[in-house]
């Protein structure tokens, strides 16, 4: 059985990309049901174009099930066209979910390159690989504990987006922990599509769920998965908005701080014993009184070094996201980096923050036509120079 991605509750921002208002719930998923998703191809898609994928689901109910293959129509056949995980027994897999009661979407990223060339319509699937419950219990069809939902705004529900033929000059691998910060609007989404069209290819595992602080992603089995799963390049470290403030106030009554970082540096040097690290310094905001800072002044100097004094203890470095926010709002700009809470990020602040978070990565200034990823161009445009100036001043 195939489940079609139902289309009339869908919002999209752009063509492949799908926000959606409330939760897309499916029920019953068996062994070799599929959830699948397909945009409409202009023309054609010759083979050896590019193409991004992403999904993030979470289970309802604990018996949903665990493992999932992401599949690419080729023809008339279905087609992984990336490299499956294997372990349990199974023939393969692109990504495993965990229990409701931990309440932790999986959140699955993904370039693949096709072999055959797409007339009409690209398709790709998430099809249920194994008889295995999120629990590791038995698939059945009518447990009303087998519920999966695509998750809802400001996840990015699910990605599906050409990225072209032009090959890529390197290609590094990502990890990325964080919450609210780094999913509101698919900041990885982001910054794998931008960091293409600069000639890097970036295969991107992340663990991304609302609130956490470093201490519980530490203690969560989807970053303790993702921290092992890979050889990585670069991991991205982004804890709860006003963790590294706290820290700078008061190193030693928050010292539980630095250690819940140290702790995920170990779980991810033990395969990873080259990666380079990336703390984020994240940005100040209004709302709370500025988180309790009494000023965006104040909180951003915390912020600022908080976020400095915990890349130096993890061997790591502190990325100037912050800073950079800082430096549209001192520019006066009519841009608006934050949401109606005064406190997430907007499009733009994501926007800005994937910006931030490639040149960290790339050390050089962007080339050539940059995507804009949903924002007016001359708006992309300003904050791409307000991250050159930032980063790389």
């Amino acid at each position: 059985m195939k489940l079609p991605l139902l289309l009339g509750i869908i919002a999209q921002a752009l063509p492949g990309l799908w926000f959606t208002p409330e939760p897309v719930e499916y029920r019953g998923l068996m062994e070799g049901d599929a959830i699948t998703f397909s945009i409409p191809v202009e023309e054609k898609l010759p083979a050896g174009t590019y193409v991004q994928f992403g999904v993030t689901l979470e289970n309802n109910g604990d018996k949903a099930p665990r493992y999932y293959i992401v599949e690419v129509l080729q023809g008339k056949k279905w087609e992984c066209l990336s490299t499956p995980v294997f372990n349990d027994g199974l023939s393969g897999y692109s990504f495993f979910t965990v229990p409701a009661k931990y309440a932790h979407p999986s959140t699955y990223i993904d370039l693949f390159r096709l072999r055959q060339t797409v007339q009409d319509t690209l398709k790709v699937r998430c099809r249920v690989c194994s008889h295995y419950t999120s629990d590791r219990t038995a698939l059945f069809k009518d447990d009303p504990a087998n519920s999966v939902s695509m998750k809802s705004m400001h996840y990015v529900g699910a990605r599906l987006n050409p990225l072209g033929r032009k090959v890529p000059i390197v290609r590094k691998k990502v990890l990325m922990l964080g919450n609210s910060f780094t999913y509101f609007y698919g900041v990885p989404f982001m910054l794998q599509e931008i960091a293409f069209s600069q000639g890097i290819e970036l295969d991107i595992n992340a663990s991304l769920k609302g609130g956490q602080t470093f201490r519980q992603h530490s203690g969560l089995t989807m970053s303790l998965v993702q921290c092992s799963l890979e050889k990585y390049d670069y991991a991205f470290l982004q804890g709860q908005s006003q963790e590294s403030a706290r820290y700078a106030e008061d190193p030693s009554g928050q010292r539980d701080v630095k250690s819940a970082l140290l702790d995920l540096c170990d779980a991810l040097r033990s395969t990873s014993p080259d990666c380079k690290v990336f703390v984020e310094n994240t940005w100040a905001y209004g709302a709370g009184d500025c988180g309790g800072f009494g000023s965006l002044e104040r909180f951003d100097e915390l912020l600022t070094e908080g976020s400095g004094l915990l890349a130096v203890a993890c061997r790591g470095e502190s990325i100037p996201v912050g800073p950079a926010f800082a430096a549209v709002r001192a520019d006066g700009s009519s841009v608006n980096l934050l949401g109606d809470d005064d406190k997430h990020q907007s499009l733009a602040g994501s926007y800005l923050k994937a910006c931030v978070e490639y040149l960290v990565i790339s050390g050089k200034p962007f080339s050539g036509t940059v995507p804009s990823c949903g924002l007016p161009e001359s708006d992309a445009a300003y904050l791409r120079s307000i991250a050159e100036k930032t980063v790389l001043k």
